[in-house]
């Protein structure tokens, strides 16, 4: 579960609060209980309800202003809270957990479950189930805030109980559902043996919230990091990633492309470019340089292609979040397809015909084939070649083996904007 506006874990670790903290309180040395950015087994909480389960022993859905438990699977505590101080904030309650077989403080780990927007029977969901917890007994509402806890802590955010409970900063929502044999977290097994009828409204809704959330994501990925780029480097492989190194046997994995294929892609793209700018500009002067079959398939096949490239790769120059090389795969994969299309026009003007079956309201026409000569086979022989070439030469670095010396490194750093890592030998650290 996470926190709408911070977007940390609801999370707890067998490590206690301490007995006092700096300003002299005491505390309850209960077990913490914080808000964690990161995936971790220890942000699984189970679902436990307090209202009889049918009698099929399947479970039912969880709902708007159902009395719940939550148990922290890891550690085997159920979540609570109770009339002690915060550790930063006095006028705040502790959150920690307490052991799941003991039941003398069974009051104190009840919570009502507040959809934000329920109504009688709502059922919670991922993503767009936003809810607040409020103690059953005390009235507070499970919530925490951007600041960090001492080392004590790993200086993770607080989560305590806010007695504002309508503040709109102690929602939270179900990121995910993880289930096991034997285990359900998050949600209750639903007692139904098929999927539930979901309204096109609803649909049309989830799939709005989950659009804004992924934005909402990207958006908050600012960060800088040693190894992202920007969309101009990517199609001329001006950078890669290093993704892991190891001292033992000197080896690493560094993320890059085949300069060969990668530059002739470029290329054949600016030609495409280049050729659809020409034939326009001649048309508007009376000439016809392109026959309309040729034409028509370069506008409509490869000016397809052309547009997927376009699309996908154009919008990152307008994004502010971290960009890495990877993010040009699907692109790289359409200039390729460019690429082939333009040297398919350039050795032959004649074009595969029919490319469908015939419809029974066709007219027929001569079947026709692109001949590129003996000149197509060479060239495509010695295009692959001299890939494959690169492609082993580049290996030992993009697969992490075998090992390389720095001297070897450094021959295979086609371009001086690539950033490897050099992983030393054991002599070496010992220095």
């Amino acid at each position: 579960m996470r926190h709408k506006d911070t977007k940390v874990f609801l999370h707890s670790h067998p490590e206690r609060y301490p007995l006092k903290y700096d300003d002299g309180r005491i505390s309850s040395q209960g077990q913490q209980v914080t808000g964690y950015g990161h995936d971790d087994t220890n942000n699984f909480w189970q679902i436990i309800p307090t209202k009889a389960l049918p009698e099929t022993g399947r479970g039912r859905i969880v709902r708007h202003e159902d009395v719940i438990q939550l148990l922290h699977v890891n550690t085997q505590t159920v979540l609570m809270t109770h009339d002690v101080a915060s550790p930063t904030m006095p006028t705040n309650e502790e959150v920690t957990t307490w052991p799941k077989d003991d039941h003398s403080r069974y009051n104190d780990t009840l919570f009502h479950l507040k959809l934000v927007d329920g109504h009688a029977g709502s059922s919670w969901k991922t993503k767009s189930g936003h809810f607040k917890l409020v103690h059953a007994s005390t009235k507070v509402a499970l919530w925490t805030f951007p600041g960090q806890l001492p080392e004590w802590a790993f200086k993770q955010q607080e989560v305590n109980g806010n007695k504002g409970i309508g503040e709109k900063s102690t929602i939270w929502y179900p990121d995910e559902i993880i289930s096991t044999e034997g285990l359900s977290f998050i949600f209750i097994i639903p007692d139904s043996p098929s999927l539930p009828s979901i309204a096109e409204g609803e649909i049309k809704t989830k799939f709005g919230e989950l659009q804004l959330l992924m934005l909402q994501h990207n958006a908050g990925l600012t960060a800088s990091h040693p190894y992202a780029s920007g969309p101009f480097n990517w199609p001329f492989l001006l950078s890669g990633i290093s993704f892991w190194t190891e001292n033992e046997g000197q080896k690493q994995i560094y993320l890059i492309g085949n300069l060969i294929s990668w530059w002739t892609c470029v290329i054949g793209v600016s030609i495409f470019v280049g050729i659809l700018g020409a034939d326009l500009l001649a048309r508007r002067r009376g000439i016809i340089p392109i026959p309309d079959p040729v034409r028509n398939r370069l506008w409509n096949s490869t000016g397809f292609f052309l547009l997927v490239w376009a699309v996908h790769y154009f919008p990152f120059f307008l994004m502010g979040r971290q960009l890495f090389l990877h993010h040009y795969l699907p692109s790289h994969l359409a200039s390729a397809l460019i690429a082939g299309a333009v040297l398919s026009f350039v050795l032959s003007e004649t074009i595969n015909f029919p490319i469908s079956l015939r419809g029974p309201s066709t007219k027929p026409k001569p079947t026709t084939y692109a001949d590129v000569g003996l000149k197509g086979p060479v060239i495509v022989a010695a295009f692959i070649v001299t890939m494959f070439i690169v492609f082993v030469y580049l290996a030992p670095l993009t697969y992490g083996t075998p090992g390389l010396t720095g001297e070897q490194v450094n021959a295979r750093r086609l371009l001086n904007t690539w950033t490897l890592h050099f992983a030393a030998k054991k002599t070496d650290l010992l220095a």
